[in-house]
């Protein structure tokens, strides 16, 4: 009888099951000090693991930033597959809130001033998701137009919009995404002012 390998074999789970807990044991630290001086002892002793399997998991301090990033992208992101403007402006929604929950996570993955210690695993996923929600906005745009407008668009999807608009404005999670989602609707019927639908509105949220 042939094996299922559809599943994970337990040690497979196992490994799953530990590096979940480092990068908790990672995320709860931070909200307690500067993540750059967190050491790969203490991440250790958080987790209830012996540095030596830390080390097993993660060989650098890169690799545990990294695993981070890539829990925290999943986290904003799960279940979200905008496929249009107005889509995407109603997902913004649920990016902010999901990214108040964790938000000393958030504010240093996004503002860690140094890329090569922290890095963006999933920047190409996140722009392959933005060029499949803005695809009808992005067509018969000359190149330099719809790279303007991808661009725009990316600083306005991130959470660290949220965040400028939280410290400077006192914005809450809901304010923010209505203000991205009618600055990314504006934008959008901009581009294409024959297609525009009077959508100067903020989107309600689904």
């Amino acid at each position: 009888m042939a094996a299922d390998t559809s599943r994970p074999s337990l040690r497979e789970a196992q490994r799953e099951v530990t590096e979940q807990r480092i990068v908790e044991a990672l995320a709860a630290l931070i909200g307690q000090e500067h993540p750059l001086e967190i050491s790969m002892a203490a991440v250790a002793k958080q987790a209830g693991v012996s540095e030596p399997t830390l080390y097993r998991h993660f060989p650098t301090k890169r690799d545990l930033f990294a695993a981070l990033a890539s829990r925290q992208f999943r986290t904003v992101t799960a279940g979200l597959a905008p496929a249009s403007p107005d889509d995407l402006a109603r997902a913004v929604h649920t990016v902010f809130r999901r990214s108040a929950e964790t938000e000393s996570t958030v504010r240093w993955t996004l503002a860690a001033p140094d890329p090569e210690r922290v890095p963006r695993p999933h920047a190409q996923a996140r722009l392959g998701m933005l060029r499949t929600a803005l695809r009808g906005a992005l067509e018969d745009l000359d190149d330099d137009t719809a790279q303007f407008l991808l661009r725009t668009v990316l600083l306005l999807t991130s959470p660290m919009a949220w965040l400028y608009w939280k410290d400077y404005l006192g914005l809450d999670p809901q304010a923010a995404a209505d203000t991205a989602g009618w600055a990314i609707t504006t934008l959008t019927d901009a581009a294409h002012p024959a297609q525009s639908t009077a959508a100067t509105q903020p989107p309600r949220r689904g």
